[in-house]
């Protein structure tokens, strides 16, 4: 892949400016007595920062979506002794390399709470240094960072949903709508999508002779992420729920720890990262602000998404992939249907 012109004036006008100059809140102080929010990816990194950031506000009830029960607990730990939180804190499973898993954690969320407030779909991948297929054959970034975050996003839209007609939980809380937000990335600024223009995108991507396994992989994922947002805020069934996806900053962050950086890499990236409380601020804002319908949040600001996915040729691929993925959803979770038309 190439770097581009454009991909160099977002570095030096928009991203490293960013990450060197930028102020952020380093809290918020919003009641949030009575709500109930939702963290997946929160056994560590920015999923458990944000978590913590939540639980200073003193909200009712917490869940914690991670991958691995024992990890989820110590972070459960974590979280209490950082925040002396005295709510109920769940840690439930949560694998999105596996679709059975995500039907499951939505039909518990469904049948178990009686209002969502918030959901922060965090958890994700970056590319493996390898073509990589999971169980349900996907390659793993596709399904974990896109099929399966937004087939999680729809099939909590129908709690969302519910929590819309419910009167505030408490005389004192804040107002807000519930919120679903997306964890996505400015790497969407930094791919081509050469695959948009193939007959069928997502098989394309699936197909280890035709798909390419490189860098480019993670940031098709993470411009997946922003047409989910945009497309699940148009449906009907978001009415009244504030759908944003956000992008944390570049952070010192686990995310990466399948991927072993060269010692000038590292110094860089070290260099440039924030602390994973600063990135973490970006989702708090997002899963906590008014925004408008599938905003692109960074540095606590709606930001412009790459222009040309704001042109009528980029809406088409958008609508593109949103079809082939809800017709991969009907396949695991019929009920989609009842969600998306």
């Amino acid at each position: 892949m190439g770097i581009s012109l454009s991909t160099v004036r977002y570095a030096l006008f928009t991203f490293l400016p960013d990450q060197f100059f930028e102020k952020l809140p380093t809290s918020f102080d919003d009641d949030l007595t009575g709500r109930t929010f939702m963290i997946t990816g929160s056994n560590t990194g920015l999923g458990l920062a944000s978590a913590i950031h939540l639980a200073r506000m003193k909200p009712a009830h917490l869940i914690l979506a991670v991958r691995d029960l024992e990890k989820g607990a110590k972070a459960k730990d974590e979280l209490i002794a950082q925040t002396n939180f005295t709510g109920p804190i769940d840690v439930w499973e949560l694998d999105m390399a596996k679709f059975d898993s995500v039907k499951s954690f939505a039909e518990k969320s469904n049948n178990t709470l009686g209002r969502l407030d918030g959901a922060i779909i965090n958890a994700g991948i970056t590319s493996p240094p390898r073509w990589d297929m999971t169980s349900d054959g996907w390659e793993k970034t596709l399904q974990v960072n896109g099929i399966a975050t937004g087939l999680l996003a729809v099939l909590l839209l129908p709690l969302l949903q519910v929590t819309t007609k419910l009167p505030p939980p408490h005389p004192n809380a804040a107002q807000t709508s519930p919120h679903l937000t997306i964890t996505g990335s400015s790497a969407q600024y930094l791919t081509k999508f050469p695959e948009k223009r193939a007959t069928n995108i997502l098989q394309t991507l699936n197909d280890p002779s035709k798909g390419r396994m490189t860098k480019d992989r993670y940031a098709v994922s993470k411009l997946f992420n922003l047409f989910l947002a945009r497309e699940i805020a148009a449906l009907p069934q978001a009415q009244g729920v504030v759908v944003n996806v956000v992008d944390p900053g570049m952070c010192v962050s686990e995310i990466g720890r399948d991927r072993n950086l060269g010692p000038i890499a590292s110094w860089i990236y070290h260099a440039v990262a924030w602390p994973i409380s600063k990135g973490a601020i970006n989702m708090v804002y997002a899963v906590l602000r008014p925004t408008p319908p599938g905003a692109f949040i960074t540095s606590c600001e709606i930001r412009q998404p790459p222009s040309w996915t704001c042109k009528k040729d980029g809406l088409l691929v958008q609508k593109k992939v949103w079809d082939e993925m809800v017709e991969v959803w009907r396949e695991i979770a019929p009920e989609v249907d009842n969600i998306v038309w």
